[in-house]
């Protein structure tokens, strides 16, 4: 069984990806990486191969070229149990929901930073899945991926259909999980306010490649994202806000 549980740098390295479904070309030689307590959001419009590129990280898509190695060890050849122990994929919803408490489904997810664990998920220890809001049960899907013990955590647009106060419950979570926790993520997204703010670097991808990768608190961002989208953006600033908003025009 191979260790991918050492501490060394970087966290992820991706080096010329490529993927094909079907013949289909979805991601093109895509390059980057991040270390260990980064946290990265990937943006773009539909189509542009974001979903497939955090399946390929998390190993669903094995039949791609190039590398992606996390902690040094090259993906493909590592069984899904060692790549669970360094990665887990939280998705934007879950098809099915079983009749469990939250705290028996954070048991089954695994005992790893049990309090720590529990602070993300609140006073909803008692409370069946399927009577949680979306916000709540999008709150319970990323503590139960941090449960599991991963170090690299993938969010496949965590915000999506939830209203104000559930977007505002994933990014309290998302938070907590970079500032107390020290977890890395990759958050995919089109709320790119939320991008922003939970994330210090954003890689903007555009028909399968990567467009454009850098700090988010560059202020270029709001021109990469007008050219990537084809409409514009503008940055908005108020003194109420800890950080500024970027919304379409």
């Amino acid at each position: 069984m191979s260790d991918l549980s050492s501490t060394s740098t970087p966290l992820l390295s991706v080096q010329s990806l490529s993927f094909s479904l079907h013949q289909r070309p979805l991601v093109s030689n895509v390059s980057w990486a991040m270390s260990q307590g980064e946290c990265v959001s990937v943006v773009g419009p539909n189509g542009a191969g974001k979903t497939t590129l955090i399946r390929v990280l998390c190993g669903l898509y094995r039949g791609y070229q190039g590398t992606v190695k996390l902690l040094g060890k090259e993906i493909k050849g590592e069984s899904p149990e060692d790549l669970a122990r360094v990665v887990s994929l939280v998705p934007q919803r879950m098809e099915f929901l079983p009749g469990f408490t939250v705290s028996e489904f954070l048991e089954l997810s695994g005992p790893k930073r049990g309090p720590s664990v529990a602070s993300l998920v609140g006073d909803l220890g008692d409370r069946l899945l399927p009577e949680l809001s979306g916000g709540e049960l999008q709150r319970v899907i990323i503590a139960g991926a941090v449960a599991q013990g991963a170090k690299l955590l993938l969010l496949d647009e965590p915000s999506a259909n939830l209203d104000p106060r559930g977007r505002s419950q994933v990014e309290e979570v998302l938070k907590v999980c970079r500032d107390e926790m020290g977890l890395s993520y990759i958050l995919v997204t089109h709320d790119i306010s939320l991008a922003l703010r939970c994330c210090s670097r954003m890689l903007v991808m555009l028909n399968g490649e990567s467009y454009w990768e850098g700090s988010t608190s560059e202020g270029t961002v709001v021109s990469h994202l007008e050219k990537a989208y084809g409409c514009g953006f503008v940055r908005l600033e108020h003194e109420s806000m800890s950080s500024s908003i970027v919304v379409p025009t």
